[in-house]
């Protein structure tokens, strides 16, 4: 009788786990949006960095780090502290890339936080863990401006990224104003000035009236 009502409770207990897992299941597949055939990925807005997370405080100051124009040099991108899952992420473990995914989410998230956003992902080949894995991202920020930024990763946990801008004020103006606190590295051949903010180096092109804003950093 005893065992009889062992293997009764041993049951329940199972059905349990099982419908546990097969709702959390569910939950997942809802929350995260899906890759389209295009490889595009539609991201709401997400919720702001915490203050150790790298922030600069500029006129662009409600976008994230990278795509805003810094008053003092920008650092580099910190470890993620927001504990949730960048989509984008998800996206890359479904697809087989597993070794740099806590980079992947660092990254993606640090970029896309403040913005409505989407992001192009490169398709991967076969083996894809032991490959580049590659994203394009359009960010919206509140005020409606546009960033295009790019992020790639490596299987050895190195990633890079890059934000463009273009920004209505000359290349001259934005070094004495808004970049008044990097040092000017010096002019790449002609017309693109080069300005270090520590891992974070600035690009300033000259385009019409205004400035192409480049950012990029190598995170090791």
């Amino acid at each position: 009788m005893d065992n009889e009502r062992r293997s009764i409770l041993n049951t329940r207990r199972y059905l349990l786990i099982v419908l546990g897992i097969l709702i959390f299941a569910g939950i997942s597949i809802v929350l995260v949006p899906a890759v389209r055939p295009d490889g595009i990925i539609k991201l709401s807005s997400t919720a702001s960095q915490e203050p150790n997370q790298t922030q600069e405080s500029n006129q662009h100051s409600e976008s994230p780090g990278p795509a805003a124009m810094p008053s003092k040099p920008a650092p580099a991108a910190p470890q993620a502290v927001n504990p949730s899952v960048s989509a984008v992420t998800e996206a890359a473990v479904k697809m087989g890339v597993l070794s740099c995914a806590s980079r992947i989410n660092q990254v993606a998230t640090f970029l896309t936080t403040n913005t409505q956003s989407g992001v192009f992902i490169f398709p991967v080949q076969k083996q894809a863990d032991q490959h580049l894995f590659s994203t394009s991202f359009e960010l919206l920020r509140p005020d409606s401006s546009t960033i295009y930024a790019s992020a790639s990763f490596f299987p050895n946990q190195d990633a890079v990224y890059d934000t463009v801008e273009y920004v209505n004020t000359g290349c001259e103006e934005l070094e004495k104003t808004v970049f008044k606190d990097l040092k000017r590295v010096g002019v790449l051949k002609k017309n693109i000035i080069l300005l270090d903010g520590g891992a974070v180096k600035v690009f300033l092109m000259p385009a019409g009236s205004g400035t192409i804003v480049i950012k990029k950093e190598v995170v090791q």
